[in-house]
């Protein structure tokens, strides 16, 4: 277990995905949507920004913290482009 790691969550704002990486490394198990919540809380500095704007992650499309026009954006482009045959 990484102690300042540790320090740094429980320090961190009340947001989601702090107990989920709390849990975890303190020796807990997740499932994979508190897998998903962890993740996110760690790479946007334990909390500390509101809105993930990767939108190359692979887990952009499951976080809590994505913009949700950038999921609407992607579906409408997709949708107006025609069908390839």
């Amino acid at each position: 277990m990484d102690k300042d790691l540790l320090d740094s969550a429980k320090s961190g704002p009340r947001r989601s995905g702090r107990k989920e990486i709390i849990k975890y490394l303190e020796g807990g198990k997740l499932t994979r949507s508190q897998a998903i919540r962890a993740k996110c809380f760690d790479c946007l500095g334990m909390g500390d920004q509101s809105i993930c704007d990767s939108v190359s992650c692979s887990l952009n499309p499951f976080s809590p913290f994505r913009q949700k026009s950038q999921t609407t954006d992607k579906n409408a482009q997709e949708s107006s482009q025609p069908a390839v045959l």
